[in-house]
């Protein structure tokens, strides 16, 4: 091969690869996703709300050829899902809809491709020469849920009730939906990866020695990622099977108690006693719409107490957000060149639980849903992929680096020093690209909590409703809140990301 032959494959053939995997990806191709919101994180942990809001607006300003708007990029999803979730951390309920409506409308584009089309086809070449960030975020299936449930308690906000119950009407189906979808999504990106290996014969001989997690785990150069690996397998048993998130099968349940359908609430309830079988909070709903469903209790159940006052009416549910979600942070993996690679980070809840008084009596809530537990389960699942695609990657950008190197050397009548520049010029080029391009995948909704949890009480006759936060170091944050005289029943939602950060939404129900 000539120079010039080799220059015309650079120009004609990586290049336009390279250059789509940048267009269709945001800039964390280069400054991974969690990296960048960094900023964003800090302000919302220290309660400086709206420096956390512009940090996302940015993101999301009109996109121009000179600024790094993630708009009509592959990172434009995660940064919708932040503002859905941050607007609602505020109180701005309908900008909280707006928000996920577009990210539901992404999430769609990219499910109804039932064809790879020109634009998956430019992402997958891009990412193979760049890196996964390339490929357009798609949303875990944890966000997808997630999604649906704050869209869910922002119509509930902004006081349209009506949306509010068909939402969680929808809740079971769209959850069914996600598990459906993860073979059918899964199924695409390992043909995806199977075609991009057929591609690269020789990479893709070395990924399968090289790239399997036995082979990475023995390296003891990769201490901290077999350490992260066995904390997220720990983490990972707190979840469900199946990407079942109980927040979402609950609200299903509730609307159906609301409405009366205790045949239908049964079913819930059994999904998630089934789940959680020692979950007292799930074992006690289960009695109560059994017996209310005039079905036959169990008999491992048979000692349960059904609620004694009803939740179909005059009844106040309190939500508790505790925490912040699990993240994506870069760490290093070697096998043994060294990549950059996605781990989990877990971080400590700022709250222990949360306690209810009214009307002189107590309620303590119990845990409705593990959020690092669903993600942590999923990264388990999607693990062997990840590290396919990402050693693939790396050998790919490799053997371009090293068979341009021997291109110019092999070329016997070019003169030494114009030789001898243009092996420099590609050393220090492509060694500049690789670094710039050794960029883990970090990209997840981090405005979400670390888990939910939840009680439940009569209506007081006085409204008045004390709430106890008992942090983990044994004291505890108290508000006060007033029901308002024209709300029947009511959802309140404690967001709490940490004792500097607590918001507290009441969420009227009129109906009854």
């Amino acid at each position: 091969m000539t120079i010039r032959r080799f220059l015309s494959i650079l120009a004609c053939r990586i290049l336009p690869a390279v250059a789509a995997g940048i267009l269709f990806a945001g800039c964390s191709s280069v400054v991974n996703s969690h990296s960048q919101k960094e900023d964003m994180m800090e302000y919302y942990l220290n309660g400086e709300n709206e420096d956390a809001l512009d940090e996302i607006e940015y993101k999301l300003r009109e996109p121009a050829w000179y600024n790094t708007s993630v708009v009509d990029t592959g990172d434009e999803l995660v940064w919708r899902l932040e503002a859905g979730s941050m607007n609602f951390h505020v109180g701005n309920f309908e900008e909280c809809i707006d928000q996920l409506k577009i990210a539901e409308e992404l999430i769609e584009q990219y499910d109804d491709r039932a064809e790879v089309s020109a634009r998956d086809i430019g992402a997958e070449a891009g990412a193979a020469l760049t890196n996964l960030n390339a490929l357009p975020y798609r949303g875990w299936c944890r966000d997808r849920i997630a999604l649906a449930v704050y869209k869910a308690f922002a119509y509930l906000g902004k006081g349209d009730e009506e949306a509010f119950h068909a939402q969680i009407r929808r809740l079971r189906n769209e959850q069914k939906k996600v598990q459906d979808d993860y073979s059918t999504f899964f199924e695409q990106e390992k043909a995806e990866l199977e075609a991009e290996k057929a591609q690269n014969p020789d990479a893709a001989k070395q990924t399968d020695s090289l790239g399997s997690i036995e082979k990475l785990t023995g390296n003891s150069d990769n201490a901290a990622f077999k350490n992260n690996l066995a904390k997220v397998k720990k983490v990972a048993n707190k979840g469900y099977g199946n990407f079942l998130n109980p927040a979402a099968i609950f609200l299903s349940g509730l609307g159906s108690i609301r409405d009366g359908e205790y045949d239908n609430a049964r079913i819930d309830f059994q999904h998630l006693v089934e789940a959680m079988p020692n979950n007292p909070l799930f074992r006690q709903y289960y009695v109560t719409v059994l017996q209310k469903a005039g079905r036959e209790i169990p008999e491992n159940l048979a000692d349960v107490q059904p609620f004694d006052f009803p939740l179909d009416q005059n009844c106040v549910f309190v939500v508790f957000a505790n925490g912040r979600s699990a993240a994506l942070e870069e760490s290093s993996i070697y096998f043994p060149v060294m990549a950059a690679w996605p781990s989990c980070a877990f971080f400590d809840a700022p709250f222990k639980d949360l306690e209810a008084e009214a009307a002189g009596k107590k309620y303590g809530s119990l845990i409705l849903a593990d959020m690092d537990g669903i993600l942590a389960q999923e990264f388990d699942e999607r693990l062997p992929g990840i590290i396919t695609r990402i050693v693939l990657s790396t050998l790919i950008k490799e053997a371009a680096y090293y068979a341009g190197i021997a291109v110019i050397a092999a070329q016997k009548d070019m003169d030494p020093a114009v030789q001898a520049a243009a092996l420099a010029t590609v050393a220090i080029g492509g060694a500049a690209y690789r670094a710039a391009m050794n960029t883990a995948d970090t990209r997840g909704w981090e405005i979400l909590p670390k888990e939910f949890q939840l009680t439940q009480f009569p209506v007081p006759a006085d409204r008045q409703v004390k709430l106890k936060l008992h942090l983990t170091g044994g004291n505890e944050l108290v508000k006060e809140l007033q029901l308002p005289a024209d709300c029947k029943s009511a959802i309140i939602f404690v967001d709490a990301p940490s004792v500097q950060n607590v918001a507290f939404h009441v969420l009227p129900i009129k109906s009854k």
